[in-house]
């Protein structure tokens, strides 16, 4: 008897993968309370098993009881306490070990329908729930149907634990990028960003260090091989893989292809960016029912407003630009000349105040502003183009090393300017000369 009984403990031990004691102690509680059920009290009562050979003590107010004697009634009663113990141990079992894999992908079978979720078998004691918010609009998974999920939460039920799972999340398609692609899984490549519209589109930015890896060429594959086992998975989501950028400028016009950007105008402080574009490019650059936009929109974290412009705005719009550059670049100079200068009139502009002789200067003021150029020679439109040997290539790498103020030119020096492609030590010291009012 007692070697029959140690084989039922070490099956339900097996099967369900409950520790021994916790089911001892269950055994042990069903026999009291069966025995509460049986007399009528809760006081005397002592139930013990030995561990080892199996052998059961109880004891009714220090009298022997034999559970044989506790009747069927008692017996069904007990049988309630063991069962609730078991499944409070199988709650923990089930929690313990799936609690740490929140956000793996998990592989399971659609095990049956459940409102307009499904319920999904993930193991022997495991089931995932996956309400229709966390489904994708492209597929339908019957029953039986093999199916890869991610795990969400872990949620402590009275008699269960609930396992939510989704198809929805973005961490779906990054560990399927982890799983097809070895660039991603060795860290080689870096998935910066993930922005998705489940069962339609999804953006994602990926980056590298290592200059013989092209980041978004070792995600798509070879043909497009790797980008379309991930398609496949996903039943048709189109995927837009770009190349992340920490500028926000670059990223920004990343995010929004397939569409040409024209211009565009940054708040730093509300994170919002005015993105002009050409008439014919702004449907594509919104998007089928503002998909695009608004995938770009997640991916950057910046609110991003569309905003046709014809030619003749553009134009309008760079010379502003090129103005304001020039207030940013040559502000200090000008507030020099000032200082030993009259004042320009409230309506002469910095360009004005910068290339004009000052009206009222003093002689010695006058006699350095006409050193600095030529008598008779026309002065140019200032911007980072107007320096010595820039020209407009050169000034947009000044403008991604940070160097388009005045300030930031002197600071460079010889060293620091010359590490920019298409100048050298020469150049670089002209280019001071010409900022410190030197002739060049």
């Amino acid at each position: 008897m007692n070697s029959e009984f140690l084989r039922l403990v070490d099956t339900i031990h097996r099967d369900r993968q409950v520790d021994k004691e916790v089911i001892f102690t269950g055994i042990e509680l069903a026999l009291v309370s069966a025995a509460q059920k049986k007399y009528g009290t809760t006081e005397g009562i002592e139930v013990s098993i030995d561990r080892e050979t199996g052998a059961i003590t109880a004891t009714v107010e220090g009298e022997p009881l034999s559970p044989e004697d506790l009747g069927r009634i008692a017996a069904g009663s007990g049988k309630q306490v063991l069962y609730q113990k078991i499944r409070e141990a199988e709650r923990e079992v089930v929690e313990k070990e799936y609690l740490p894999r929140v956000g793996e992908m998990l592989n399971g079978k659609v095990q049956s329908r459940k409102g307009g979720g499904l319920v999904i078998e993930l193991g022997p004691r495991a089931e995932g729930f996956m309400p229709r918010s966390e489904q994708s609009a492209a597929e339908d998974f019957h029953e039986g149907d093999r199916i890869r999920v991610i795990l969400k939460e872990v949620n402590m039920q009275p008699n269960r634990v609930q396992l939510l799972v989704s198809r929805a999340s973005p961490e779906l398609v990054r560990r399927l990028f982890e799983q097809e692609i070895p660039e991603v899984a060795d860290y080689v490549v870096e998935i910066k960003a993930i922005a998705r519209e489940a069962g339609y589109r999804t953006k994602i930015a990926v980056a590298t260090l290592d200059q013989n890896v092209d980041c978004v060429g070792a995600c798509v594959g070879v043909k497009g091989s790797r980008i379309r086992n991930i398609v496949e998975e996903l039943h048709g989501e189109k995927i837009d893989i770009v190349r992340w950028n920490d500028s926000i400028e670059v990223m920004i016009v990343e995010a929004l292809k397939p569409a040409e950007i024209a211009s565009l105008e940054l708040d730093y402080e509300t994170r919002t960016a005015i993105v002009y574009v050409n008439p014919e490019q702004q449907s594509l650059a919104i998007g089928r029912k503002g998909q695009n936009v608004r995938l770009a929109s997640k991916l950057t974290g910046w609110e991003l407003n569309i905003t046709p412009i014809n030619e003749e705005d553009l134009a309008r719009l760079r010379t502003d630009a090129l103005t304001r550059q020039a207030d940013d670049i040559f502000g200090e100079k000008i507030a020099a000349l000032g200082s030993r200068a009259a004042a320009p009139t409230a309506s002469s502009s910095a360009l004005d105040a910068l290339f004009s002789t000052p009206a009222g200067a003093s002689p010695a003021a006058q006699e350095e502003f006409e050193g600095e150029y030529a008598e008779g020679e026309e002065p140019l439109v200032i911007g980072l183009e107007d320096l010595p040997g820039v020209d407009e290539k050169i000034a947009e790498r000044l403008i991604e090393a940070g160097l388009d103020s005045t300030e930031a030119l002197l600071e460079a020096g010889v060293e620091g300017l010359s590490r920019i492609e298409g100048l050298d030590e020469e150049k670089a010291q002209k280019i001071l000369h010409f900022l410190e009012g030197e002739e060049v």
